[in-house]
């Protein structure tokens, strides 16, 4: 019996090691390689190295399809993946396919920079634990009021966006309208603005595909003020600044434009590239997300998960505000 006993109190002490030491598999996922995901993996990749036995992987596709996400996702159930953060795309198909696949294996999903929508005919609680990211609907509502600033007695507006079933991009587009005409909307992206509160969108917004040349010459159709003219420009993502060279080639003829306020230019994100662009005046202004912020907070809300610890549902990011005056300083406090 004694003998027994001691061979059980050996096998516990050395089960202990193993079962801290499990070694993690985390993954993000972002809706394809860009300037603003990338810093995201950053920011996956530092967690990770705070946390012994964590691995961060960070992969995506090379543009943005949610098909081939969808297979990225299924490689890493394939591989034995630990749990998953993902930037959603199309809500409805990854629930149906990847997504579905990864809950019926008991990983752990997270969503980050973009959430689910209401295509998925379900309460999203109940597919993924939490989400990291933007308060997106409130950072339109921030381009807004700062274009009501610079342009107060309203205009004609024109903006931009990426998919025109993408869930976070069609809550900013609301936000930038109920700032603009101070209604509430039921369901994104909200109303076409038609002379509410001084404001009209002379044309449903672009929709770029994620296609940065495709950005850029959409937005030279606004400068030029051809086929259609408006005061007023608003991206709700970064795209036509994510190609430097290509912008200033196509901002350069409008400068004075932009110098007399011909026509307001307001972007969202702030990557390096943006802000020297920003401090040559080729935009008014920057309002900035967290990317790298959205990356570690994923790995460290997974890796609270999977080892049972308590952890937050809703983190939102900060948001940053830049404008040629404070753009030295102006993204120092989120560390983009």
């Amino acid at each position: 019996m004694v003998r027994l006993l001691v061979l059980f109190f050996f096998l516990t002490l050395t089960l202990i090691p193993s079962a801290h030491g499990k070694e993690w598999k985390l993954a993000v996922v972002p809706k394809f390689h860009s300037v603003f995901f990338d810093q995201s993996k950053a920011g996956c990749i530092d967690a990770a190295a705070q946390i012994k036995g964590v691995e961060c992987i960070y992969r995506g596709p090379d543009i943005s399809n949610v098909r081939m996400q969808a297979q990225v996702i299924n490689q890493l159930i394939d591989e034995g993946i630990d749990g998953i953060a993902v930037a959603i795309t199309q809500s409805k198909y990854l629930v149906n396919n990847s997504l579905k696949r990864a809950k019926e294996a008991g990983i752990p999903i997270i969503t980050y920079d973009s959430d689910f929508d209401a295509s998925i005919n379900a309460d999203p609680n109940n597919i993924r634990l939490a989400y990291i990211g933007t308060d997106n609907f409130e950072l339109g509502k921030s381009l807004g009021e700062e274009l009501k600033k610079l342009r107060p007695n309203g205009g004609k507006l024109i903006m931009q966006s990426g998919r025109p079933d993408s869930p976070n991009l069609n809550l900013r587009l609301m936000g930038v309208r109920s700032a603009l005409s101070g209604k509430k909307y039921d369901v994104p992206p909200g109303e076409l603005l038609n002379n509410d509160s001084g404001w009209t969108e002379v044309r449903e917004p672009f929709f770029n595909f994620d296609q940065l040349a495709l950005s850029v010459n959409q937005m030279e159709s606004v400068m030029k003020g051809k086929p259609v003219k408006a005061d007023s420009f608003i991206a709700v993502g970064g795209w036509p600044q994510n190609d430097q060279a290509r912008y200033r080639k196509m901002i350069a003829p409008y400068q004075a434009k932009i110098n007399n306020n011909k026509i307001i230019i307001i972007i969202t994100d702030t990557s390096s590239e943006q802000l020297t662009m920003l401090k040559d005046h080729l935009v008014h202004i920057n309002i900035g997300q967290d990317p790298y912020e959205m990356g570690k907070q994923a790995i460290l809300t997974l890796y609270k998960i999977v080892t049972e610890q308590k952890y937050d549902k809703i983190i939102y990011t900060p948001i940053t505000f830049c404008t040629p005056e404070n753009v030295n300083t102006c993204t120092k406090v989120s560390g983009l």
